[in-house]
């Protein structure tokens, strides 16, 4: 009997265990920015408040406090013009929802119920557009906020990381991959390729060879952009404005270089080396391939000054997708001109003696192109971002 009784104890101890965690794991917090005055602010606090779930309301009216911690969610998270009431839906500390506006009772049960299960953050606009934001600093930072509200002050004074609209990245991507698709080093290197392979083994190897140097050169760079945004995510945003600086200091050295006397190759003798005879031995699309690899990262020195202030900026977009859309369209651009000479070359009949003559003639001017372009995006990023 006594066995009986310390297993019904047992079971009973386990469910209210079990209740509890049950509980406490389905807690539901709700925070609202709002104005006194404003109608809608005061329609959704009641709402909000007949839920029947933790509601904290936060009065922006003579509260600059309260409002510098409002702008700094709106602009993180939201961004555009600010409207009133901001709200945001909490499980627990961990932030799952941010919306402007808001709607009824019922609005508010079936979005609690959506967001549950949701990774990342579900952003609702003004309109009632939907997106979701898995940027870690952003939820990392709302953290803050909820447990601070939640202790009955304001969140530690932490300027978040501003994200980067899809509208705003975009100028700059197509800017600097403009930049780099004239890069001298790539373009030398290429036509190098094309011109030894044209001559040994003719038009059908050479478009063969061009294809896979440059599907090869694409696959790499894109690799090392992937590294590059994931790295570079980690670090405060500043990081970005030290990249500008730096990519000002190599456009202004490609600038200077191509004034003085035409193009020179900022590539180390030993990885120069390294390039040209993995290019000698590049006469089959195999070798191609593995020439394209190899010159992905020994022309890093060369061409390394736009991509990398592109992803430095590319880590500060909020949406996850747009990041790697935008580094497969900057690749994209960044190897057309390639394709372009290879179908001129192997495809229209254009004589290798004039790629060659082409060559030696723009290489100066491309530098200029190049170093320009990257001057005007990194004083856009230093005044702007």
């Amino acid at each position: 009997m006594m066995v009986w009784k310390w297993l019904t104890l047992a079971a009973v101890a386990t469910s209210l265990m079990l209740a509890i965690a049950s509980a406490q794991a389905e807690r539901v917090i709700l925070i609202e920015y709002g104005l006194t005055g404003c109608p809608h602010c005061k329609e959704q606090l009641e709402i909000l408040r007949g839920l029947g779930v933790e509601f904290i309301y936060v009065e922006l009216q003579d509260n600059e406090t309260n409002v510098e911690e409002y702008l700094s969610i709106y602009d993180s998270v939201v961004g555009g013009e600010h409207y009133v009431p901001l709200i945001i839906v909490a499980f627990n500390t961990t932030p799952k929802a941010v919306v402007v506006g808001g709607g009824d009772a019922k609005y508010w049960e079936n979005l609690i119920e959506r967001v549950e299960g949701i990774s990342g953050i579900l952003v609702v606009g003004v309109e009632g557009g939907e997106r979701v934001l898995e940027d870690e600093e952003l939820i990392s930072m709302l953290e803050h906020v909820i447990e601070a509200r939640l202790k009955g002050r304001v969140s530690p004074s932490r300027k978040p990381r501003e994200s980067l609209t899809i509208s705003q990245a975009i100028p700059i991507m197509l800017s600097t991959a403009l930049a780099d698709s004239v890069n001298p080093c790539t373009f030398s290197v290429f036509t190098a390729l094309l011109l030894i392979t044209l001559s040994l083994s003719g038009r059908r190897e050479a478009l063969l060879a061009s294809i896979a140097f440059i599907v090869a050169v694409y696959a790499c760079y894109y690799a090392l952009g992937v590294g590059l945004v994931t790295a570079i995510a980690t670090l405060p945003s500043i990081f970005t404005k030290i990249v500008a600086i730096a990519g000002l200091a190599v456009g202004a050295y490609s600038v200077t270089s191509s004034i003085k006397g035409g193009f020179r190759s900022p590539l180390p003798s030993r990885l120069k080396r390294i390039t040209e005879e993995r290019v000698s031995r590049a006469v089959s699309p195999l070798g191609a391939a593995a020439a394209g690899v190899v010159c992905s990262f020994t022309l890093l020195p060369c061409s390394s000054g736009p991509y990398l202030v592109f992803t430095a900026v590319l880590s500060r977009l909020g949406e996850e997708y747009a990041k790697y859309l935008l580094l497969a369209l900057y690749n994209i651009i960044f190897v057309l001109p390639l394709a372009g000479i290879a179908m001129a070359v192997t495809l229209l009949g254009l004589a290798a003696r004039r790629v060659k003559a082409w060559r030696t003639k723009g290489l100066a001017t491309m530098e200029l192109v190049s170093g320009v372009l990257l001057i005007a995006v990194c004083t856009y990023i230093m005044l702007f971002y």
